[in-house]
């Protein structure tokens, strides 16, 4: 991942304990209905600009050092140039997207409108007629053209694995980082977070992932193969904290997978907050595979390992 100011950025998370990363709900609404996606619908309509502009302030406030772009599908908000550059303004800012909607036009004004870092999301290499999977590389590899050719911001494609996934899992990658992008993969999980796939197949998967060098983020490695190997670890999450998941009604909430428990207005949440809810146990960490969270729950639970993973990312060595 591109990051905007390094040693700000460190600062703000080291000595200020500022959290990493805010997932911001931009609309609800998708132009996919995957059928193991919960995060979607296809009536809503998208947050008004004012009202995200105020929660973009706010957590600005709060120092967030990434502020990530999410929906449904981001790409259908009708401002989501002018909401880009108004994150620009104070920090770095990220789009997680489908691709469908990806064009010339839009990535250029992407390109000049600040954007850092774009997670395509690619689920399978094919087209799946039952419509479980709807994101398949054959649909979206001329979207990846597009982006190879006119983005001036960071790309990397994060690829679900599952039972409709791992058998062409492997092609799937190569052919995504024939584009020169790199890859993250992501362990279905049912609506609570937990993760839905074990055994030996997926472990050789993981295992050859990493060890090729595709892997975007050497610190899921170790975390990840436990969850495939049946392993319920235990952990302390920091969403709340580190990780803020900010619903389409402007409510914190723990995470995607575990919204309705939190609710807490963004516009009353406070360094306070911050600091209460990274001292507390959410009681759904065992099991739980969104490695986003764990990722960022690490700054504080394992800090030796996530230093070394940003001195191997960011060392010109």
């Amino acid at each position: 991942m591109r990051v905007k100011h390094p040693l700000r950025s460190a600062f703000d998370v080291l000595v200020l304990k500022a959290p990493v990363e805010a997932q911001l709900i931009v609309t609800r609404r998708c132009n996919l209905s995957c059928g193991y996606c919960s995060e979607y619908d296809n009536y809503s309509a998208p947050v008004p600009l004012e009202a995200l502009k105020e929660r973009i302030d706010h957590l600005h406030q709060l120092r967030v050092v990434n502020i990530a772009l999410l929906g449904g599908e981001p790409l259908m908000h009708p401002d989501i140039v002018e909401i880009v550059a108004y994150c620009n303004r104070k920090n770095q800012v990220s789009i997680t997207t489908n691709g469908f909607l990806l064009k010339e036009k839009i990535i250029k004004q992407l390109n000049q409108a600040g954007l850092s870092n774009l997670q395509i999301s690619i689920d399978a290499l094919n087209n799946d007629e039952t419509g479980y999977i709807q994101k398949s590389l054959k649909k979206l590899l001329p979207k990846l053209e597009l982006l190879k050719q006119y983005a001036t911001f960071e790309v990397h494609a994060n690829v679900v694995l599952c039972e409709s996934t791992k058998h062409t899992f492997k092609e799937t990658v190569a052919k995504i980082r024939a584009f020169g992008f790199n890859v993250s993969i992501g362990l279905i999980h049912n609506d609570q977070g937990q993760i839905q796939i074990k055994g030996d197949d997926y472990i050789k998967l993981w295992d050859e992932h990493f060890q090729s060098g595709s892997s975007l983020i050497k610190a899921d490695y170790t975390y990840g193969r436990k969850l495939l190997s049946g392993e319920k670890t235990q952990w302390k999450c920091r969403s709340g904290s580190r990780y803020l998941y900010i619903d389409e009604f402007g409510l914190v909430q723990y995470c995607s997978s575990q919204r309705n428990r939190l609710n807490k207005p963004l516009a009353e949440y406070t360094v306070q907050d911050l600091k209460a809810q990274s001292e507390n146990y959410k009681g759904c960490e065992a099991g739980c595979s969104i490695l986003c969270v764990y990722r960022d729950s690490m700054i504080d639970n394992e800090p030796q390992s996530i230093l070394k993973e940003a001195y191997r990312t960011f060392s010109p060595f």
